[in-house]
């Protein structure tokens, strides 16, 4: 049984397949293969939902109208946030005008955030509203989704931040955009099968994420010194990911 727990093994494997080498690159380069599986992990992160990182601040009063959360590349949006371990729902502008025309002046403690006729967020922060102000000071705590640090063939040893069970998706996912690209391997039929593969790997990393482990979702459980820029789940163990 073949192992491999780095992205330099996932490469190796990927051009092993298609009967290449990282070496030769005859049929795709490290630079194509890095931007494919990217591309591959930012649509896992945000159809899956898997990886979240919790930010925890202060709130002092007066605050709400605009808060920015600086929570690193790849920033996906919002998945919960919480006034003094306490969850507080979404909610939209319009329906706070509804309800009371002078809303952006009441204060007291926040039940609601929203991110409508904010700043635009962008892929390393996140804007969104408290609703009412704050009246006194409390602890925030806003938990985002977000993207994978960045593959780069240049750093082989990085690991990939999947569970195990799933980093094999991320080499048929590849496999897809290979057959997929206009080359002389053009094989639609290929691309359409690993495709088909990648996206039942996304089905249940996203069915995983949001059921079982909600919980480690909302409070960053399982962190890894290893990756200090993020909190995800089911991390790869240094034996490596076994391949059937």
């Amino acid at each position: 049984m073949a192992e491999f727990s780095t992205y330099g093994d996932i490469v190796t494997t990927v051009y092993g397949m298609i009967r290449d080498t990282a070496t030769s690159r005859r049929l795709a380069s490290t630079d194509q293969i890095d931007i494919w599986a990217n591309s591959l992990m930012s649509e896992l992160a945000e159809h899956a939902g898997y990886m979240d990182l919790t930010v925890e601040t202060t709130l002092t009063s007066g605050l709400g109208a605009d808060i920015s959360v600086a929570a690193g590349l790849g920033v996906m949006g919002i998945t919960r946030v919480e006034i003094d371990d306490e969850a507080i729902e979404p909610i939209s502008t319009r329906q706070l005008y509804a309800n009371s025309r002078s809303w952006q002046e009441q204060t007291g403690e926040p039940r609601y955030y929203y991110m409508d006729s904010m700043r635009a967020s962008t892929s390393d922060s996140v804007h969104f509203g408290l609703w009412p102000l704050a009246g006194a000071s409390y602890d925030l705590r806003v938990v985002v989704n977000r993207a994978s640090d960045e593959l780069d063939y240049a750093s082989p040893a990085d690991k990939v931040m999947l569970p195990l069970w799933a980093t094999p998706g991320l080499v048929w996912g590849i496999l897809s955009k290979f057959y997929e690209s206009e080359s002389r391997m053009q094989n639609l039929k290929a691309a359409k099968f690993y495709r088909m593969l990648f996206e039942d790997m996304m089905t249940r990393l996203r069915v995983r994420s949001y059921s079982r482990l909600n919980l480690q979702k909302a409070y960053g459980q399982g962190r890894d010194t290893r990756f200090p820029s993020g909190d995800f789940r089911l991390l790869i163990p240094d034996a490596g990911i076994p391949i059937p």
